[in-house]
């Protein structure tokens, strides 16, 4: 087990899943974006996350006309538990002048969330317990940025002199009440059994939603 806030510190470790704003979970090809200013993007809670075959690098993103750095991860077979995405929009921030205030779309799934393939741009993360199983990171002086700095779980069998590290089984990272902070998601397939949808409105910005659809 490693330490997740050292982890979140040194190397940016983030995973979504879940993408919001033009919902459209579809069969293939499933690509959700949500434009926002700077990091801007959108919550998800879960209270647990599993992944297969961890693969995680540095990238640069453009966000809103301006480059932001990011890590990407690409991840086999996820499953979440207790999935609750969030999604705040400050009126301020939009072109919209009949509102003022702020609205939160919120996303909830009641049985057990799953994904083949996903990839995930993402500034961090929190979550109260990780687990990498089989865990490798490796570093170069490449001048392609995303082969500067890998992480990947699981990794190779790896054989020094006085360790030997075995090959490990899936999945490649576990997180107990998770919170990532994501901005793109793309997978080919997803499943949320008994969906929620709640839209949510501030009138007044005092963190009190007076409106709910």
């Amino acid at each position: 087990m490693y330490d997740k806030t050292l982890l979140a510190k040194s190397t940016g470790v983030s995973l979504g899943v879940i993408a919001v704003i033009g919902l459209l979970f579809l069969s293939t090809g499933t690509a959700l974006a949500v434009p926002v200013a700077g990091i801007g993007g959108f919550t998800i809670e879960a209270d647990r996350i599993e992944g297969d075959d961890l693969v995680l690098y540095p990238d640069v993103v453009e966000e809103s006309g301006s480059d932001q750095p990011q890590t990407v991860m690409e991840l086999q077979a996820n499953r979440i538990e207790g999935m609750r995405l969030v999604k705040r929009i400050d009126f301020d921030d939009v072109t919209f002048d009949q509102m003022d205030g702020n609205m939160r779309i919120t996303i909830e799934s009641g049985g057990t969330v799953e994904t083949d393939q996903i990839f995930i741009q993402s500034p961090g993360l929190n979550a109260t317990d990780s687990t990498f199983n089989g865990l490798r990171m490796s570093a170069s002086d490449s001048e392609d940025l995303d082969e500067t700095f890998l992480i990947e779980a699981p990794g190779d069998p790896i054989e020094g002199k006085t360790v030997t590290i075995d090959e490990t089984d899936n999945p490649g990272i576990v997180m107990d009440n998770a919170e990532i902070h994501a901005t793109y998601l793309a997978t080919d397939q997803i499943t949320l059994p008994d969906l929620e949808v709640r839209v949510q409105y501030d009138s007044d910005d005092d963190g009190e939603y007076e409106y709910e659809g």
